[in-house]
């Protein structure tokens, strides 16, 4: 039988003013963190928002103050949600279509103060691609979505304060990237780190447009004189060593099981042993949820070639499990490919490797990368 959420997207009904509707995006929200709108749910604006998403009418032509609502409820969504399985589809109208269409009315200053407070608000419960860093705090890929609204009512109002908010952002998170660089034994956070830096320049990039602003243009390709050039050193280690495993894990979507608990969201790639642990031990899960993961994390290796996430997920399974990944109560939920390809010597040799070997072999990699002279 299907849930609340499922049948209000089904519904679909209630759009605002072209845009998708306010049921229909808290739907969405509760259909990929459904342990959002429970007694689970943390204590936090964007939580808000989204349950008191039923006071905001649909409307065909909706009024600038009711349009100024539906953009924090855009960004409460967005925020809940860009982190999960199946992110709301919101991001060109935080970044620009909502921004555009309130250039000449009096909303803007309610749009701007909205996009500050963004920098309130605590990704934590809601993502587990956070890095923490000593002296510089916690940076994570919500932080490249609040550079890109900072970024799109820049483009739209020229605001001094949403430009230092951007500048004081980046400056912080070029601080934490030299802080690793220099830290020793701290590869595999670094890569992580490098990893959150290199899309959130892309986000800024997006929020932007065509605006060529002189210090936050392209700075994944920037020199030495624009935040230390810590930003291309951060998308330089990223081409050469993470690029394969930056896909957006579209072969886990389809897995409903995944998005039922917190604590099952997916971690920075590739060093996703932990996460395959914690699969194999959670609670929630019976036999066919889990062959249902497993199969989905096969598939990703066979579509995504080159990937090492979905090994190190499939390698800390195969430890975690009392059988193995071949275990006959998995066995008989798996089709027919699943089971070759669990049986393909390659793929058994990859999942075969040490998790300690695995990522001591990437931290010498970072090394070797950082040691290397850029142009």
């Amino acid at each position: 039988m299907p849930d609340a959420a499922e049948v209000a997207l089904r519904e679909g009904r209630g759009a605002f003013g072209g845009f998708i509707g306010p049921r229909m995006l808290r739907a969405q929200v509760e259909n990929t963190a459904p342990w959002l709108f429970d007694a689970r749910a943390p204590e936090q604006p964007y939580v808000a928002l989204l349950r008191g998403a039923d006071r905001l009418p649909a409307a065909a032509k909706p009024t600038p103050a009711e349009r100024t609502d539906y953009f924090a409820l855009c960004l409460a969504a967005h925020f809940a949600s860009a982190a999960t399985y199946v992110p709301t589809d919101v991001d060109t109208k935080i970044r620009r279509a909502l921004w555009q269409d309130a250039r000449g009315t009096d909303e803007l200053p309610r749009m701007c103060a909205l996009a500050l407070e963004l920098a309130g608000w605590d990704p934590e419960p809601v993502s587990a691609r956070v890095v923490r860093v000593a002296g510089a705090g916690a940076v994570s890929g919500h932080d490249g979505e609040r550079l890109a609204v900072l970024a799109g009512g820049f483009a739209a109002t020229r605001s001094a304060g949403l430009e230092a908010a951007i500048d004081t952002e980046l400056c912080r998170e070029a601080r934490a990237f030299e802080a690793l660089e220099a830290a020793p034994g701290a590869e595999l956070e670094l890569l992580r780190l490098a990893a959150v830096l290199t899309h959130n320049a892309g986000d800024l990039q997006q929020g932007l447009g065509t605006l060529r602003h002189p210090r936050f243009a392209d700075l994944a390709r920037s020199g030495p004189e624009r935040f230390g050039g810590a930003f291309a050193r951060a998308a330089a280690l990223y081409r050469e060593l993470l690029a394969q495993d930056g896909h957006r894990n579209y072969p886990l979507r389809k897995v409903r099981a995944l998005r039922s608990d917190r604590a099952l969201l997916l971690p920075l790639a590739p060093c996703l042993d932990d996460w395959g642990e914690r699969l194999a031990r959670f609670p929630g899960f019976g036999d066919g949820e889990r062959a249902e993961v497993i199969s989905a994390l096969v598939d990703g290796c066979r579509k995504l070639p080159g990937q090492t996430a979905y090994h190190r997920a499939l390698a800390g399974l195969d430890r975690a499990l009392p059988r193995g990944l071949a275990a006959p109560e998995l066995t008989q939920h798996y089709s027919v490919s699943v089971r070759r390809e669990l049986r393909e010597p390659e793929l058994r040799r990859l999942v075969a490797v040490r998790r300690e070997s695995f990522e001591a072999s990437l931290a010498k990699r970072t090394r070797e990368a950082l040691r290397r002279p850029r142009a």
